[in-house]
């Protein structure tokens, strides 16, 4: 009768640290995510010359294009020439 009644109490602390763990591996999956929600999203801008599609924060912009070098840009405004 002992033997049955320390089998269950291990089983229940393992089962409870079972539970604890998934919880706490959970909360910080939903911390990164609100995280990531969090940063502002940037627009897609594409290359005028290529045609690459890159974010407008490190896309470079000329006369009203969007280029995804300064290399880029200045071989499609050789070309607008």
């Amino acid at each position: 009768m002992g033997g049955i009644l320390r089998l269950l109490i291990i089983a229940a602390v393992v089962y409870l640290a079972y539970v604890w763990i998934r919880k706490l591996l959970n909360s910080q999956q939903h911390t990164t995510e609100v995280q990531k929600a969090d940063e502002p999203r940037q627009l897609m801008k594409q290359c005028a010359y290529c045609q690459v599609h890159i974010p407008e924060g490190e896309s470079t912009q000329s006369q009203g294009h969007f280029f995804c070098s300064e290399h880029h840009r200045d071989l499609f405004l050789q070309q607008q020439k």
